[in-house]
């Protein structure tokens, strides 16, 4: 409880520095810190459509962070989700463009599965290297970015057919079979582009809570995050947990992409 109690102290005090500190910056440049500060509150939350729009960008932001958070407990630094989540991306929705037809009840599941499966991939491979070889997997995550970067880039403009392209640099739009918006949140939220993705971000908030606090397998990731050698000796794979962690990790990112 006392450990809860400071680590709510801790967010707290953040953010109220970070205000302070903004409201500093907007004195040295001549703004207004009050003014500034009410304009931002009312673009988030004015009307509807803005709080859909806080709620669509929400929706990566909260499986990024939840994929760092498990990374984190391993003891590793994942500084490669954005690749990771680029990765989920680019595959649904190659995949969404190639079966147009394909009726959502099984698009929309298959789609969101290869996004994770992809992701899983692209975080499974620093963390083995880790495990393997003491590679920083700060290295190789940021390399790997730039590696699905330009990936990404080569399958758009040089892989996919010219029927899902807009051009040599867009694809289309995925049909109404691979969207995951739902009218009636349009409907409230003003016409955003809020999906039900957020439903989504939010039911994974409590998976991964469950799995890294109720379940052998999470508390084994924290117990290798914390001493990888006391981990060992009680029995646990270290490489093994590790490995895992991150391929959660990335999964997790791939998901953001996907959605």
């Amino acid at each position: 409880m006392i450990a809860q109690k400071n680590n709510l102290s801790v967010a707290m005090f953040s953010v109220l520095f970070g205000l302070i500190v903004g409201a500093l910056i907007m004195l040295v440049f001549g703004y207004n810190p009050i003014s500034g500060y009410v304009a931002l509150l009312g673009s988030a939350f004015g009307s509807m459509q803005d709080i859909g729009g806080v709620l669509t960008q929400m929706t990566p932001l909260i499986l990024t962070a939840l994929g760092f958070a498990v990374a984190s407990s391993a003891g590793f630094f994942n500084i490669g989700l954005s690749g990771q989540a680029l990765a989920g991306w680019v595959g649904a929705v190659w995949y969404a463009l190639s079966f147009p037809d394909m009726s959502a009840i099984i698009m929309i599941p298959s789609a969101l599965i290869i996004g994770v499966g992809l992701g899983a991939i692209a975080g499974f491979i620093p963390g083995w290297l880790r495990a393997q070889f003491g590679a920083s997997e700060v290295i190789v995550t940021i390399m790997m970015n730039y590696i699905f970067l330009f990936l990404g880039n080569d399958i758009l403009q040089n892989t996919m057919s010219k029927n899902i392209k807009e051009s040599a640099e867009t694809t289309k739009q995925v049909g109404a079979n691979a969207s995951l918006q739902m009218k009636w949140l349009t409907d409230l939220t003003q016409g955003s582009s809020i999906s039900a993705g957020i439903f989504i971000a939010l039911a994974m908030i409590v998976v991964v809570w469950f799995v890294m606090k109720k379940t052998t397998l999470g508390f084994e990731i924290r117990a290798v995050g914390l001493n990888p050698d006391a981990a060992r000796y009680a029995g646990m794979s270290a490489k093994r947990n590790a490995t895992i962690a991150m391929a959660i990790s990335g999964g997790l990112a791939g998901l953001a992409g996907t959605i």
